[in-house]
């Protein structure tokens, strides 16, 4: 679903007049430029396309307040915004996350909000960065069209609003849809927002405090290898169970990605074990995807009868050289223990 798209770019115009307590109306060249300024930022790593997303859209609320009658201080400030965000994205420094709601602006519609925030700590920016921008300011603007002009005008943009948040879940395998208990347990609009429309209380922003992690966290043992029985490709019931936890993780962290790497004991010719290898990778890859894991964070590499496992026992070696080893990336701040396991070993029979 592709979301509307505010942002605008067009003739020149040359700038308006001074309006009372506000600074000068900016002409549409200087829009033009910074937009080019954000333009090499938006095809670089999620995180960055964020920000150069997130300027183009408060860019896109200053155009609009400059093609109405008078230029206001809420376009004022969304030019800051964008400004702010062109010249910390040059200078490669760092960016808050938090979006600021405008002084002319304020909280509403807390379940799409705290959403929001869900998504972001759940590492859903790693996949669809421009629909989370695109749904936190268009929450600020959609409020500042209420303070300004009513619930008609502003209805559109929390419905926009909505819709890149849908979007955004879609995307990143991510869902989180707050009900009744969850906002009766944040800060009240009068909490946040005092008498209304003076923007919002700064010690109650954002609404879903991230907590911080302990230095010294335990680590978290994962189990990332499945074994097979001899020329089989079919995964035992514990080799389920082991599927089961790993899939737990990459729904909570779906900015991870994993390499299957398939592996046969050393019988057989090589080409027959490239291609159980193969299949025994493609079963671990089907029994995900049933588990709605992207198959787009899946990639796989066919080993075979490479990297023999060794044990004094030639059983249990043959055994545990059976594998799909499942090799975890973009961990991040994660403490992840990968942890072999042998729970679902089939060793065959002596004859």
């Amino acid at each position: 679903m592709r979301l509307p798209i505010l942002f605008l770019a067009g003739c020149l115009i040359s700038g308006g007049a001074t309006y009372a307590g506000v600074a000068s109306k900016p002409s549409l060249e200087r829009i033009n430029v910074l937009s080019a300024q954000i333009v090499p930022y938006t095809a670089k790593d999620p995180l960055n396309r964020y920000h150069a997303y997130k300027a183009k859209m408060w860019l896109s609320y200053a155009l609009n307040q400059s093609s109405e009658e008078g230029w206001t201080s809420a376009g004022q400030e969304a030019l800051e915004q964008a400004q702010h965000i062109a010249d910390q994205l040059a200078t490669v420094q760092k960016l808050d996350l938090t979006t600021p709601v405008l002084s002319v602006s304020q909280v509403m519609r807390r379940d799409l909000w705290l959403q929001a925030e869900y998504l972001k700590q759940q590492g859903a920016i790693q996949k669809a960065p421009e629909s989370l921008a695109h749904a936190e300011v268009m929450l600020v603007w959609a409020a500042a069209e209420y303070c300004e002009l009513g619930w008609r005008h502003a209805n559109a943009h929390f419905k926009a609003a909505e819709q890149a948040l849908h979007e955004a879940s879609e995307r990143s395998g991510i869902y989180r849809v707050a009900g009744s208990a969850d906002v009766k347990d944040l800060p009240s609009l009068h909490q946040l927002n005092g008498k209304g429309c003076n923007g919002v209380n700064a010690t109650l922003w954002p609404l879903l405090k991230k907590q911080p992690q302990a230095e010294t966290a335990v680590p978290m043992a994962v189990h990332n290898i499945v074994h097979f029985a001899l020329d089989s490709a079919q995964l035992s019931f514990e080799s389920q169970k082991i599927l089961d936890q790993l899939s737990a993780l990459l729904h909570a962290h779906p900015q991870i990605e994993v390499l299957l790497s398939g592996y046969t004991d050393p019988r057989a010719n090589m080409q027959y074990n490239l291609a159980l290898a193969e299949r025994r990778i493609r079963s671990v890859k089907d029994y995900l995807l049933a588990r709605h894991i992207d198959t787009g964070r899946m990639s796989e590499a066919v080993k075979g009868a490479q990297d023999f496992v060794q044990d004094q026992n030639s059983q249990i070696a043959h055994a545990k050289s059976r594998r799909v080893v499942l090799e975890l990336s973009n961990t991040g701040e994660l403490n992840i223990q990968l942890e072999p396991q042998a729970t679902d070993l089939q060793i065959e029979n002596r004859n």
